[in-house]
């Protein structure tokens, strides 16, 4: 072998390994595009010293989140989309009618943004009894929703909460450490990714 090829066979060595390098780098800089704009929706249910009591959405993540199907579950009967025509039976049945929007298909939700799904203003404990034993026992909102990139689809879940305890664990022998606040304005409910 003479010096011109081994010259040769040292530059087409060294421009394979750069393309391999190249495409490597095109991919995890792809990877990290995703990642970079992913929102994170989480639905909890809430009681603001305000007053006003609900359901809310909130995106948590680093980038705005569009809706692409929703469910309402009630007493663990699918009754279809979280949508006006859906929801207004059951606003029908509270002593208040509450606060409504829709999560309709391609509806985005921003980076931070809160949203109130389904409140009353005044909350009034004696009054809205039945509201709040729907809002924490037999709702259960699916929203499946994906990044603006559209790759992949993601879901979060509305499960209610769980049941409210008015005495401290830790004064009747409980772990150390466990309590409940009898004060508590927010109830939170699960959320999956």
């Amino acid at each position: 072998m003479d010096a011109n090829s081994v010259t040769a066979i040292c530059a087409t060595v060294i421009a394979v390994a750069s393309l391999a390098v190249s495409i490597t780098e095109a991919r995890a800089s792809r990877r990290h595009n995703f990642q970079s704009v992913r929102p994170l929706l989480s639905l909890d249910c809430f009681r603001l010293n305000s007053g006003m009591a609900g359901i809310r959405i909130r995106n948590a993540g680093l980038g705005p989140a569009i809706i692409r199907v929703t469910t309402l579950y009630l007493d663990g009967e699918e009754l279809g989309p979280w949508e006006k025509q859906v929801v207004d039976p059951l606003r029908d049945t509270f002593a208040v009618w509450p606060n409504f929007s829709s999560l309709r298909p391609g509806k985005p939700i921003p980076v931070g943004q809160e949203l109130i799904i389904l409140a009353v203003e005044e909350y009034d404990p004696a009054r809205d009894a039945e509201f709040w034993a729907a809002v924490t026992q037999r709702l259960r909102i699916h929203v499946q929703y994906e990044s603006i990139y559209g790759n992949e689809r993601q879901e979060a879940w509305f499960e209610g909460s769980p049941p409210h305890r008015n005495s401290l664990n830790w004064q009747q022998g409980g772990a150390a450490g466990s309590s409940t606040d009898s004060d508590a304005q927010a109830e939170p409910s699960q959320s999956l990714q």
